[in-house]
């Protein structure tokens, strides 16, 4: 059932956040893509738990305490579902909070997989619903590597919609990231870990065990300033680094965004989050994260007013993000009056024309400049 959110409720004392919703008689498409072919922010799906969860997260992360969210429409409970302890679904850097000791119980059939991804074939076999799992560690926010009932030991996402956390004492750690400085610097605390293996298609995978420290070590005020809302993900390798040329970060961003050609728009999700599927925002999200390696808000309102440096719309450049009816769309500029993103009235990730004249050069409203 489609439902606009009319209003948001936080009660710090419980950590619940009650979202009171309005049914929609009427299916998306005919009542609010129009010619932009996108969801407004406040449209959601009753039956996406998974879109709803990725709406809080981006929008409310600040609430560290948050523990369920409850979709009311008028006195009537429609959803309720059940958060991380410790607010760990919305830690800040997936390296802030390292597990020492923990299980987990399968919610809904979840696969146990050989490698934290979800691409390639690395599914090892389906868990059934209350088997138990013991954390070993917990790579990155999108990830548990567990060990099951039998001995096997694999990978699980870690949305809490397949699995119910129960954790034992926690040992924070403050990782470069986490301090605003930049993997590589020279500071105190945890390094970061991460290391690409690179498919056929050229997208980066975590890889935590392998990674290296660099051997020469810059200092912060040597490396590029990272733009308004970003910080940089010590779990990955990106395609380019914090120090590569503009012309080596924008192949890599085409690298990525391309490899997501057709990839349908489903509202709410974002294939980091072990889902398949964007919505306009997590798209952009998703490109910059594996291309540059940037952490940013995936809600397109936030994008629009606190993501990427301002620039005039006549000096908009290839990589820079685009945002269309001040955060009603984004896209990224690839060059030669295109850009790409998903969904525009395509359904899907494309390409669409933003030259002076078109429909969607005459619903710009910001350019930022990404890098």
């Amino acid at each position: 059932m489609y439902i606009r959110f009319l209003r948001e409720d936080y009660d710090p004392a419980t950590g619940v956040l009650t979202i009171s919703a309005l049914p929609i008689r009427r299916s998306i498409t005919e009542e609010f893509a129009e010619e932009l072919g996108e969801t407004s922010e406040d449209i959601g799906d009753s039956d996406e738990p998974d879109g709803i969860l990725n709406y809080v997260t981006a929008k409310h992360a600040h609430h560290v305490n948050l523990r369920k969210i409850q979709l009311v429409v008028g006195s009537a409970l429609l959803l309720s579902i059940p958060l991380f302890a410790q607010g760990a679904a919305f830690a800040p850097n997936a390296a802030a909070a390292v597990f020492s000791a923990g299980t987990l119980t399968v919610s809904h059939a979840v696969y146990l997989r050989a490698e934290p991804r979800l691409y390639g074939q690395d599914r090892m076999h389906l868990l059934s619903p209350g088997t138990t799992l013991t954390v070993i560690n917990r790579p990155n926010a999108s990830w548990f590597h567990v060990r099951t009932p039998d001995g096997q030991t694999g990978y699980v996402v870690s949305h809490p919609y397949y699995v119910e956390a129960h954790y034992g004492p926690t040992h924070v750690t403050t990782t470069a990231a986490s301090r605003g400085a930049v993997p590589g610097t020279a500071v105190t605390g945890t390094a970061a870990t991460g290391s690409a293996i690179t498919g056929a298609t050229g997208s980066p995978t975590a890889n935590p065990s392998s990674y290296s420290a660099p051997t020469q070590i810059t200092t912060p005020s040597t490396l590029p300033t990272l733009p308004l809302g970003v910080h940089l993900d010590p779990n990955i390798t990106p395609l380019a680094p914090l120090h590569a040329t503009y012309e080596q970060k924008f192949q890599a961003v085409l690298t990525i965004a391309q490899d997501k050609l057709g990839t349908p728009y489903i509202w709410g999700h974002n294939e980091d989050r072990g889902q398949y599927g964007f919505d306009c925002s997590n798209f952009t999200e998703y490109v910059y994260h594996h291309a540059l390696g940037y952490l940013m808000s995936t809600a397109s309102r936030v994008q629009a007013t606190s993501v990427g440096d301002p620039v005039p719309i006549g000096d908009m450049q290839p990589g820079d993000l685009l945002i269309f009816n001040n955060g009603g769309h984004v896209g990224i500029y690839i060059g030669n009056g295109q850009m790409i993103q998903e969904g525009g009235g395509l359904g899907k990730v494309g390409y669409l024309r933003v030259s002076p004249g078109s429909y969607w050069y005459n619903h710009l409203t910001a350019v930022k400049r990404m890098f």
